[in-house]
């Protein structure tokens, strides 16, 4: 597997008993599902085994010793909340001037991950929409949704079911490390977000409902240099590995930055697609299905394709389903 998975030390950024302690000891106003300031005194699950559902938990110190001692993540009844992001899309009108071509093959792309996402239990990040995409964005719409599910969404909502993750897909232009969003006004160019930007702003510092709750992130940014018109590559495109482990902990983030679109479609959605949809590859451990979906992408693609990176800051096992 050319991406290999990379485990970071905790060092400076670990969040041991203490941190947790006090990041769930955190006062904040109570509020509703979009406002700033939310109640994170909150609902979890203790962990009985991997296939059943337990009791809430309400005592900060119960969090503390159930959650930070397990070896997996505490699975609760709700798997997630979900949200795809699909830039230069249907709706996306190519002129010379906007420079960058439609990727036509984007809107089956979205079916077929909303579609699987739903039949895993995952749920819309809104929930006033049954809808998970969030298609054509700019900068500041990017940068607005990305804030909005990582610091103003309670995952552990008082009363209620939390939430065993949160799942951030992304699909665009791009280089590594750098995601394309759609410009607006007298922007020339369109401009670009930093994944790093993405991935602070899931730290849970800004919000304590966070803290040991895996963050995983999704994330193809196609090289638009080596799209021609047929939708195929045509060139024998060799790309450099680049690699970037995230600092922060409960973090994993699958990255795709070659291209990978043929006449049959993006294999990069379709491998991890098929493999989702599969209950018995589904059910394993998170490593393991990105294993799985790893070999499934190297099965549609020829050897000399770079395989999907995969950065990892996990501390514990996470089972989907």
């Amino acid at each position: 597997m050319s991406g290999k998975q990379e485990e970071t030390t905790r060092e400076g950024d670990e969040v041991d008993e203490q941190g947790v302690g006090s990041l769930m000891n955190s006062k904040h106003t109570k509020g509703g599902y979009d406002q700033a300031d939310t109640s994170h005194e909150e609902d979890d699950q203790k962990l009985s085994s991997k296939e059943k559902k337990t009791s809430t938990i309400t005592v900060i110190e119960d969090i503390k010793a159930e959650e930070f001692h397990s070896t997996t993540y505490m699975k609760c009844a709700n798997v997630g909340k979900a949200v795809i992001v699909s830039n230069f899309m249907d709706g996306y009108t190519f002129t010379e001037k906007r420079g960058l071509a439609v990727r036509s093959y984007a809107k089956d792309d979205c079916d077929s991950l909303e579609e699987t996402l739903k039949h895993l239990g995952f749920q819309p990040f809104d929930d006033k929409k049954n809808e998970m995409v969030y298609k054509n964005l700019t900068k500041r719409e990017f940068e607005a949704l990305y804030n909005r599910v990582a610091k103003k969404t309670n995952y552990r909502p008082e009363g209620k079911e939390g939430f065993t993750c949160v799942l951030f897909i992304v699909m665009s232009y791009g280089r590594p490390g750098l995601i394309q969003c759609h410009k607006e006004g007298a922007e020339l160019m369109h401009p670009y977000v930093e994944q790093k930007d993405l991935h602070e702003a899931f730290q849970p510092q800004h919000n304590p409902s966070l803290a040991l709750k895996p963050k995983l992130f999704i994330i193809q940014t196609v090289p638009e240099a080596i799209v021609n018109r047929d939708g195929d590559d045509s060139r024998d495109v060799e790309t450099k590995e680049t690699k970037r482990i995230p600092r922060e902990a409960d973090f994993l983030t699958y990255t795709s930055d070659g291209y990978c679109i043929n006449r049959h479609g993006n294999v990069f959605i379709k491998a991890i697609v098929d493999v989702l949809k599969d209950k018995k590859d589904s059910a394993m451990e998170i490593q393991r299905v990105l294993i799985r979906i790893n070999k499934k992408y190297k099965h549609y693609r020829d050897s000399r394709m770079q395989i999907p990176c995969v950065t990892s800051s996990l501390t514990k096992q996470l089972f989907l389903v």
